[in-house]
C-alpha cells in the first residue's frame, strides 16, 4: 500500500513524457519544410501536412480519403511504379527522385521517401512519404536535376551514384564477358541505439562504420549508403563466389566489433550481407539491386550476422509472389481486372438434375504470368494482408452479376461466394454487406455466404457472432470442406447455419473405403436432424453418384455435370434452367 504514490508518480511520469512527444512530433509535422503524406495499408491517405498544402496546392481535406495517385504525373511508365512497390514491399522503404504533378496541373520534381509502419504482430498500418521539392534544380534544357552524389551524413556516395556506377559496370561487364558483384548490407540493430542513446550517437555510428568498410574494401570497388543503417558495395571485377564470400566475411568480422562512442557507451551490431552476381542472378541493374535486396533479407532472416547468396529459385519464386502482390494491389486500388475473372460452377440437386445453385470461384489469367492457381494467389493474398479486399472485391462483382441475371432470369438459384479467415476480425463487414447487396438491387437471400470448417473452428466465437446477425440478416450460411481435418460434428448445433458442403477429398475416400461411407451415412442423417441441406463436393465420376442415390435429397457440384462456367456461359444455362 505504501508504494502506490511512488507507482502513481512514475505513471504520471510516463504520461507527461508520452504527452511531450506527442507534441513534439505534431509539431514537427506542422511545421517541416517537407510535404508529409501519411497513408493507412491500403494506401488511402490519412493525414498530410502544411507543407503538402504549399507544395501540391491540394488541402487536407481535397487529399484525406483519396490514394496517392491524386498527385502521380504521367511522367513515368508502369515500370518506374511495379520497381518502386516492388522494393517498398521487399524492404519497407523506398526513396528516389519522381515527377509529380501540382492541383494546378503543374509537374514538378520532387525527391520523395516512403517507409512503411507495422504493428507488433509485422503487420503493415500505415505508410509515410516525406518529399523534398527539387522544381528549383531543374534545368530548363534537359529537365534533370543538378544533384550531387554524395551522401551529406557519411560523406560516401548514395543510392544515384550507385546506379550510375551499375550503368557503367554492367555495360562494361558484357563487353568483356565478365562478373560484376554487388552487396547489400546493413550493421544491424541501429535502431536500438537511436531510441536508446538518440540520434545524434545514432548518426555518429553510422558515421564510424561507413569509415570502417571504406578502409576494408578494394579501391576500384564503389561504396554508397543506400538510406537508413543500408549500404551497398559494387564490385565491378574480382566477383568469383569464393572472392565475394571471403570479402563478405570480413566485412561482418569488421562491422560487429564493438564500437566505443564518445559518451564511452559500448555498442555491439548484428550485421547482415546479401550477394547477387551480374549476369547468374540477374540481367539489368534494376533485377541485380532488387535480387541483393532479397539475399540481405533472407540473410535477416536467417539471424543475423551471416552473408547470403541469391538462392535463384527461391528468389525467382519471391519476385513471382511480388508481382502478383503488386498486380493485387492494382486491381483492388483502381478497380481494373487486369485477368481477374469470375467462373460459376453449377450445383444440380440429384433425381430431378434440376440446376439449384452456382458458387463464384475466382480465376485470373495474368498478363505477364498466365494463368494462376487460387492455390497459388489466395495465399499471397493472405499473407500480404489484401484478403479482405478481394473478398470485397469477389463479393460486389457477384452482387452485380446477380442483378444482371435476374433481369432475364427471375427464378434465379442462390449463388454462392467464399469467405475468408481475416474477414471476421472486420467489424464492419455486416454492414459492408448489407449496403453492397441493397446497392446492387438484390435481396440477402441470394447469396450463400461458405465458411470453411477450418476457418469457422479456429475462430470460433467471432465466426458464430457474425454469421449469427449475417443470417438474421437472410444471408444463408454454408459450412464448406466440411471432414478435411478440424472435427466440427460436436459443435453443429452451436453454428448459425443453412448447409453443410462435403469436401471433395471426403467423397473420395468414402468411395474406396467402407468406415468412410457409413460416416458419410452418418453426416447425412445428422445434417437431416438439424434441419441442414447438404452439398456434396468433387464428383467427378457415375460410380461415386450412384455411391449417394440412396442419400435421398441431396445437391451435388463438380466436373460430372459441369466445369466452373465463365458468366456468358453461366447466363445461357440459368435461361435454360436445367442439365
Amino acid at each position: 500500500m505504501k508504494e502506490r504514490p511512488a507507482v502513481a508518480g512514475e505513471l504520471h511520469l510516463l504520461e507527461h513524457r508520452i504527452h511531450f512527444k506527442s507534441q513534439l512530433l505534431q509539431h514537427v509535422f506542422d511545421h517541416a519544410m517537407e510535404s508529409i503524406m501519411v497513408t493507412d495499408a491500403e494506401g488511402v491517405i490519412e493525414r498530410v501536412n502544411t507543407a503538402f498544402t504549399r507544395i501540391t496546392g491540394y488541402s487536407a481535406e481535397e487529399a484525406i480519403g483519396q490514394t496517392p495517385r491524386l498527385v502521380q504525373s504521367a511522367r513515368h511508365d508502369p515500370d518506374f511504379y511495379r520497381h518502386m512497390w516492388q522494393q517498398l514491399l521487399l524492404t519497407g522503404n523506398w526513396s528516389g527522385q519522381i515527377w509529380n504533378r501540382r492541383k494546378c496541373g503543374e509537374v514538378y520534381l520532387q525527391w520523395l521517401s516512403i517507409n512503411t509502419l507495422t504493428d507488433d504482430r509485422g503487420q503493415i498500418t500505415h505508410r509515410v512519404a516525406i518529399g523534398h521539392d527539387l522544381s528549383s534544380f531543374k534545368t530548363t534544357q534537359s529537365e534533370r536535376t543538378l544533384f550531387t552524389f554524395k551522401d551529406p551524413l557519411t560523406q560516401l556516395g548514395n543510392r544515384q551514384l550507385l546506379t550510375s556506377r551499375l550503368d557503367q559496370a554492367l555495360a562494361e561487364a558484357q563487353r568483356n564477358k565478365i562478373r560484376v558483384g554487388l552487396m547489400v548490407l546493413d550493421i544491424g540493430r541501429l535502431k536500438p541505439v537511436n531510441e536508446q542513446l538518440g540520434l545524434t550517437w545514432g548518426d555518429d555510428v553510422l558515421r564510424q562504420q561507413a569509415r570502417t568498410l571504406q578502409a576494408a574494401i578494394d579501391e576500384a570497388d564503389t561504396l554508397v549508403r543506400l538510406q537508413g543503417d543500408m549500404f551497398a558495395v559494387l564490385r565491378h571485377s574480382k566477383a568469383e563466389d569464393a572472392t565475394m564470400a571471403q570479402l563478405a566475411d570480413k566485412l561482418l568480422g569488421l562491422l560487429a566489433q564493438p564500437i566505443v562512442l564518445a559518451d564511452q557507451n559500448i555498442v555491439s551490431l548484428q550485421p547482415s550481407i546479401g550477394i547477387a552476381v551480374f549476369p547468374r542472378d540477374a540481367k539489368d541493374k534494376e533485377s541485380l539491386l532488387q535480387a541483393a535486396e532479397y539475399a540481405h533479407a533472407m540473410a535477416k532472416r536467417h539471424g543475423r550476422n551471416r552473408f547470403q547468396f541469391v538462392d535463384q529459385r527461391q528468389h525467382e519464386l519471391h519476385h513471382r509472389e511480388l508481382v502478383i502482390e503488386h498486380s493485387l494491389n492494382h486491381v483492388l486500388n483502381t478497380g481494373e481486372g487486369e485477368g481477374l475473372s469470375l467462373h460459376y460452377q453449377p450445383q444440380i440437386c440429384l433425381g430431378s438434375d434440376q440446376l439449384c445453385g452456382l458458387e463464384a470461384l475466382l480465376r485470373w489469367c495474368h498478363p505477364t504470368l498466365g494463368t494462376l492457381s487460387p492455390a497459388e494467389f489466395i495465399p499471397v493474398a493472405e499473407q500480404s494482408g489484401l484478403s479482405v479486399r478481394l473478398d470485397r472485391w469477389v463479393i460486389a462483382r457477384v452482387c452485380e452479376q446477380v442483378a444482371e441475371w435476374q433481369q432475364g432470369c427471375p427464378a434465379l438459384p442462390v449463388v454462392s461466394v467464399n469467405l475468408g479467415a481475416q474477414q471476421f476480425s472486420q467489424p464492419d463487414f455486416a454492414d459492408w454487406l448489407q449496403a453492397c447487396v441493397t446497392r446492387a438491387g438484390i435481396q440477402p437471400r441470394q447469396l450463400k455466404l461458405e465458411v470453411t470448417e477450418t476457418t469457422m473452428m479456429e475462430h470460433k466465437e467471432s465466426c458464430v457472432a457474425m454469421l449469427g446477425r449475417l443470417r438474421q440478416l437472410g444471408f444463408r450460411i454454408s459450412l464448406d470442406d466440411f471432414g478435411t481435418g478440424y472435427s466440427a460434428l460436436s459443435c453443429l448445433h452451436q453454428f448459425p447455419l443453412d448447409e453443410l458442403k462435403i469436401d471433395r477429398s471426403f467423397m473420395v475416400e468414402a468411395s474406396q473405403n467402407e468406415r468412410a461411407y457409413i460416416l458419410l451415412e452418418t453426416i447425412v442423417g445428422l445434417a437431416r436432424q438439424l434441419s441442414l441441406s447438404l452439398v456434396v463436393e468433387g464428383v467427378e465420376q457415375e460410380d461415386q453418384l450412384a455411391l449417394l442415390a440412396g442419400f435421398g435429397a441431396l445437391t451435388v457440384q463438380g466436373y460430372y455435370y459441369y466445369r466452373p462456367l465463365p458468366a456468358e456461359e453461366a447466363r445461357r444455362l440459368l435461361e435454360g434452367g436445367r442439365r
